[in-house]
């Protein structure tokens, strides 16, 4: 019989996916082990919620130990991590996000909208990491992490994930994005990184009203086929010779819709569109449809900043361990908003108006309870959160915010960080 907590662990993760993820991918256990690959799955989407905890301590957290054994060395964890590998996580991260966010939307009776782009994380400076993964260049030389590199789709409405795609730092974002499944009866925000004929057509043609929105580059060349309103025209763009070499079914041209839009502060934008009705979105209507794309950078915010508790590194010194990680964290974070998901459900809210940060800490305290064994801890909790769900509800966001760039200080200097020194005064 599996342990206590494992069993209760159930109540956020139905057993049957993990099981299927495992023998999908030829990674279920077959002899009897201290930590069996249901157990490594679980210790991996634990180093995600307990981030700042040692390895043995995820374990004795979550329970992880097989028929209450006594807690097995560390090694034994690196162990069933390395005999589980990275592809069962992306397997079971697949199988969510299709049960879960992807077959309910938040508004069933319009268009989803939805943002893809993409993040990175950096993972300790091994030579195995440094050699499989890559890293930047600055003037200065190599930057000091290795990094894994990763293209997100995201429901704006809900900051749930859809889809992902990993690879090493020096795979661009257009090709992992190519490999994203998207979502029929949508409209997708881009960034202008993602302007390619041959990408768009890609992603509007692989399914129904698959449409998508991007800011138009200034340089961008086009011919006015038929105008449709006052700053809103039917173009025609010419397809690139480079582009029809490597593609050459792509036409010669393509047609898109381009928008343009004078802001409070008089400063012209300009948008482009597989939306071709003007009556369904009209010009203005879809500039302001366009700050959504924000949202997938709060979803980022949301990983990186409260989920991974500000950890600027990973944890993991072998590439597949890194990928693995980064599975378990783009997993727990598809738990938490599922929950968070049912917590707004449970107040009447929206999804977004659930407060990420305060969530996270109550569902996560409600999992410190389970090493306790105590049958039913922590169903009864999750249930309490759903009870108390309105004291995590944020106050509606207000109305005609502005975001405007703002640069970073810039940390490329060949001398390194000054820190301070505890005991001086």
């Amino acid at each position: 019989m599996p342990a206590a907590g494992i069993a209760e662990l159930g109540a956020l993760l139905d057993p049957a996916w993990i099981e299927q993820a495992l023998t999908a991918t030829g990674k279920a256990s077959i002899r009897r082990r201290k930590l069996p690959a249901d157990h490594a799955v679980w210790l991996v989407i634990g180093l995600a919620l307990f981030r700042h905890m040692p390895l043995w301590q995820v374990v004795q957290e979550m329970a992880l130990t097989l028929d209450g054994q006594e807690l097995p060395v560390p090694s034994s964890s690196v162990a069933a991590r390395q005999r589980l590998g990275a592809e069962p996580m992306a397997h079971l991260f697949g199988l969510l996000t299709q049960a879960w966010g992807r077959a309910h939307p938040v508004h069933e009776e319009t268009l989803r909208v939805l943002a893809v782009d993409g993040v990175v994380w950096s993972a300790p400076d091994s030579a195995d990491n440094r050699q499989a993964l890559g890293s930047g260049q600055t003037q200065y030389g190599p930057q000091p992490w290795p990094m894994v590199r990763g293209v997100c789709l995201l429901d704006t409405d809900s900051h749930e994930l859809l889809d992902a795609r990993l690879g090493d730092y020096h795979c661009g974002e257009l090709t992992l994005a190519a490999e994203l499944r998207g979502v029929d009866h949508s409209i997708t925000l881009f960034d202008r990184a993602y302007f390619s004929a041959a990408f768009l057509l890609d992603w509007q043609h692989a399914g129904e009203q698959r449409h998508w929105l991007m800011r138009a580059r200034d340089n961008l060349r086009y011919e006015i086929v038929q105008t449709l309103g006052e700053g809103d025209w039917l173009i025609r763009m010419p397809v690139s010779a480079r582009a029809r070499k490597l593609r050459p079914e792509l036409p010669s041209h393509w047609e898109a819709r381009l928008i343009q839009v004078s802001g409070e502060d008089g400063q012209v934008r300009r948008f482009i569109t597989s939306m071709l009705d003007p009556e369904w979105f009209g010009a203005p209507e879809m500039a302001q449809l366009y700050c959504q794309r924000w949202e997938i950078e709060l979803g980022f915010r949301e990983i990186k900043q409260s989920l991974q508790q500000g950890a600027s590194v990973l944890r993991s010194k072998q590439p597949e361990l890194v990928t693995q990680e980064v599975w378990g964290v783009l997993i727990a974070h598809t738990l938490l908003r599922r929950w968070m998901r049912l917590m707004a459900q449970h107040a009447g809210v929206e999804p977004v108006r659930i407060s990420f940060h305060t969530a996270r800490h109550a569902i996560v305290g409600a999992i410190n309870t389970v090493h306790l064994a105590r049958a039913g801890t922590l169903p009864q909790h999750l249930q309490r959160l759903l009870d108390q769900a309105r004291y995590y509800v944020l106050p509606p966001r207000r109305a005609g915010r502005s975001f405007p760039r703002v640069v970073k200080r810039s940390s490329r200097s060949k001398y390194p960080s000054k820190k301070c020194q505890s005991g001086l005064n």
